[in-house]
């Protein structure tokens, strides 16, 4: 019974969980073991520890395979997949384990399982991108919602039959086919927000946007008064702004553009603010790590030193003592060139020593670039005041004359940016060189997105194509995980 409880709610403690999970590992059967590992993954999942979590997942598809019983390693797919399917840095193996997942449900003839199993396939679609090999094959993904809705009709599953045909209808809205998308979400609306109140808000979203692209502003706006009334959380009320003010500049209705561009500004400011104060930190942080560990070390190798020639010296004065005056020409030689030594080592010493200072000589004037450089910036900002307030405030499509002003700008502050780039990663085209430049210069996605005249989703598009691009020229790129942003805000 508790472990039935554990499953299907979040709120039961740890210290219910815990025990359970002991108990049947060391005494349940191979079913209830795995069982119990999955219990443990998806509590550490619920507690935001992914990377144990991940290790849990496997331990427990391991359990089930050597069990041999196809059910429960079904089950074990059916966790992995929805775990791999809401990262999308795993959507590679969160591909191999749906399709794993649908096998084995055709294979144990369960119908619902096997709804669920399409359903996830269909979900592989939403986050393709040109590199994909699923891509240009949409209608696969279409057919595999379809699917799952027949299947769950049949299994007489009446939320799994919702959830499909609502994400059916995200799918027809990536696609640009709104008309397809309306009916799907009218009907789906009432029912999911009933059984999950949490997804009221990206259905809500999701209707805000279809009557947009249907062009009926009037309609959607029933559903934006509705969505207002509800808390703000993941930044809704900044993504409707968004919305409307892409479909504004589209209409080029410019007062109205004007005003949701307001109205995301007054939303967006705090999480910015939260963001750099972040990155700053952090950077003082690890500026403040590294000194403390070069003094450390310069602390150790002295003291090493220290022992080293201490010791010699004593060993020195030991073998003068025991040998006498009989060998005194030969040790007196051999004396002579053991300080000839001591000094060739504290020679040695010295020069390394003066290594160092000249190193932190050379930081220090590096800190001081940074700072001469950080006042040209200001400069150059100062000095393109104009520009780059109206690139903030009314983001527009520029044309050549203003990306050669914003390139140059950019090269002045930053030694060069655009030039250094170029010739790192040659196979970087012009238009891939301006999204680096707006993503150096901190513009946002929206931001990016107008001055490209693109939509933000083909920005975040645009970025993961940079990256691979980047990882492909060379593989130690991100090589400690940090992000496009990350990576081009430090070269």
């Amino acid at each position: 019974a508790w472990l039935t409880a554990a499953q299907a709610n979040r709120g039961v403690n740890d210290s219910l969980i815990v025990p359970i999970v002991d108990y049947l590992e060391r005494h349940g059967t191979p079913a209830e073991q795995t069982e119990a590992l999955l219990l443990r993954a998806r509590s550490l999942e619920w507690r935001g520890e992914m990377e144990q979590a991940q290790q849990v997942y496997s331990q427990a598809l391991q359990a089930a395979l050597e069990s041999g019983d196809p059910r429960m390693e079904m089950r074990c797919r059916q966790l992995l997949t929805s775990f791999y399917l809401q990262r999308t840095y795993l959507k590679d193996e969160g591909a191999q384990t749906a399709r794993r997942f649908l096998q084995l449900a055709e294979a144990c003839r369960d119908t619902a399982a096997l709804a669920l199993a399409h359903m996830y396939m269909g979900r592989l679609y939403f986050a393709a991108i040109h590199e994909d090999t699923l891509y240009n094959r949409p209608e696969e993904g279409v057919e595999h919602f379809r699917q799952a809705t027949r299947l769950a009709v049949l299994a007489k599953d009446q939320y799994l039959e919702m959830q499909s045909k609502y994400e059916l209808a995200v799918l027809y809205m990536t696609l640009q086919q709104p008309f397809e998308a309306l009916p799907l979400l009218k009907e789906t609306k009432d029912y999911l927000s009933s059984q999950t109140p949490d997804s009221k808000q990206p259905i809500l979203i999701s209707l805000i946007q279809t009557y947009l692209q249907l062009d009926r502003p009037d309609t959607a706006q029933v559903y934006i008064d509705e969505a207002m009334t509800l808390p703000d959380r993941n930044n809704m009320r900044y993504h409707i702004y968004d919305l409307l003010f892409q479909y504004y500049r589209a209409k080029q209705q410019p007062e109205r553009s004007a005003w949701a561009a307001d109205s995301m500004r007054y939303y967006q400011p705090m999480v910015m603010k939260q963001q750099l104060s972040k990155q700053v930190a952090e950077v003082k942080e690890k500026y403040a790590n590294e000194q403390l560990a070069e003094a450390h070390a310069r602390v150790s190798q002295e003291r090493n030193d220290s022992i080293l020639i201490g010791a010699a010296v004593a060993v020195a004065l030991l073998l003068i003592i025991v040998f006498g005056r009989k060998a005194y020409r030969d040790r007196l030689h051999r004396r002579e060139r053991q300080l000839h030594e001591k000094e060739t080592t504290i020679h040695s010493l010295q020069t390394h020593l003066e290594e160092e200072k000249a190193h932190a000589e050379e930081m220090s004037g590096h800190l001081s670039e940074l700072e001469a450089r950080e006042q040209e910036l200001s400069h150059a900002l100062t000095n393109d005041t104009e520009l780059m307030q109206r690139l903030r405030k009314e983001p527009k499509f520029l044309n050549d004359p203003e990306w050669d002003k914003l390139k140059a700008v950019t090269d002045r502050v930053y030694n060069g940016f655009t030039t250094r780039l170029h010739e790192r990663f040659p196979q970087l085209t012009e238009v891939y060189i301006r999204y680096c430049i707006l993503i150096k210069l901190r513009f946002t996605v929206s931001q990016i997105a107008i001055l490209m005249a693109v939509a933000p989703s083909s920005v975040s598009q645009q970025k993961s194509r940079i990256k691979k691009r980047l990882q492909q020229a060379e593989e130690s790129t991100f090589a400690e995980g940090e992000s496009l942003d990350e990576w081009i805000g430090k070269f």
